[in-house]
């Protein structure tokens, strides 16, 4: 009849080999130093050996302490290798039943972004179906918690949500102008000279607060309180609205991709980079895991959206 190693009282003895002193090891495993001392007799009647000088300091190995615990050691590695390899196996299997994941993103994610993301996960993750959904950042946290998306994609910063952040790349600010700007053909554009323009913006208050008031307060640091025209929920509103003339427009450089031929964007200068994060729950350790490949791939891929 085969008898189960004793994990706990191995654990606890392994210690104690490796500090040489009964105290220092019940420090290192978290338990009173009796607890330790006594699982660790208790270790040496079952198996019907003493392991320890325990009348010398520092404590000193048997010769069957020696070799008892070369070959425990040994086989404790191979348990933790074997127990590590048993969690990919019981992952995978719950991956493999998860067969969907939808995706909460900022209206001013760039498409060929997202296109990136579908790729990626497609080549990583061949059974699970892909589905973005357009989510307001102020409504992007409660969705993600009621679960009504697994994962959101937006622009920090963000306010305080408990949420988890895992930062995928950094996106430019650009400005769409009419072709017959006076802006069109200059070598560089700052915020600054778009003093005299009323401006399109996409971080309004309901889109992304906290963006909104950064965006003013860039203004104001660059000499002047900014006339905000419109404040738009979709970059086609905000390019509709140029054609119009009825201002200039500030978005993420990335979803200019989608303006018109008759208007004209280019990136501004001087102004600090957004960054562009994955939202999750803490709990999801699925999401995570999946959340951790792509990034990865993503980043192998250095995208321009993510410079």
């Amino acid at each position: 009849m085969s008898v189960s190693p004793p994990l706990r009282k191995l654990q606890y003895a392994l210690a104690v080999a490796r500090e040489a002193h009964f105290r220092k090891a019940a420090e290192s495993v978290n338990v009173s130093q009796p607890t330790l001392s006594r699982q660790v007799r208790e270790l040496e009647d079952e198996i019907g050996l003493e392991l320890f000088h325990r009348d010398r300091h520092p404590v000193v190995l048997t010769t069957s302490g020696q070799a008892f615990f070369a070959v425990v050691e040994e086989m404790m590695s191979k348990i933790d290798a074997d127990f590590q390899r048993a969690k990919e196996v019981a992952r995978h299997a719950l991956r493999r039943t998860s067969t969907s994941i939808t995706i909460g993103h900022s209206p001013f994610v760039s498409p060929s972004f997202r296109r990136e993301i579908r790729s990626a996960l497609s080549r990583k993750f061949t059974y699970l179906q892909v589905q973005f959904r357009t989510v307001f950042a102020s409504e992007l946290v409660s969705s993600i918690n009621s679960r009504m998306v697994d994962v959101g994609l937006t622009f920090s910063p963000l306010e305080n949500s408990g949420l988890e952040q895992m930062p995928v790349g950094t996106e430019r600010l650009g400005v769409v102008v009419s072709q017959d700007s006076a802006l069109v053909g200059k070598p560089a554009v700052t915020l600054v000279d778009l003093k005299s323009y009323p401006l399109i913006v996409a971080c309004s208050q309901r889109a992304h607060p906290i963006l909104y008031a950064r965006l003013l307060e860039e203004c104001r640091a660059a000499g002047f309180r900014p006339t905000i025209a419109e404040e738009v929920t979709s970059a086609q509103e905000a390019f509709d609205l140029v054609e119009q003339k009825v201002g200039v427009a500030i978005l993420p450089y990335g979803v200019c991709e989608e303006a018109a031929p008759s208007i004209r964007y280019f990136p501004i200068l001087g102004i600090e980079p957004l960054k562009v994060v994955f939202l999750r729950r803490p709990d999801d350790g699925l999401v995570a895991e999946i959340l951790d490949e792509l990034t990865e791939a993503l980043a192998e891929k250095n995208l321009g959206y993510a410079c």
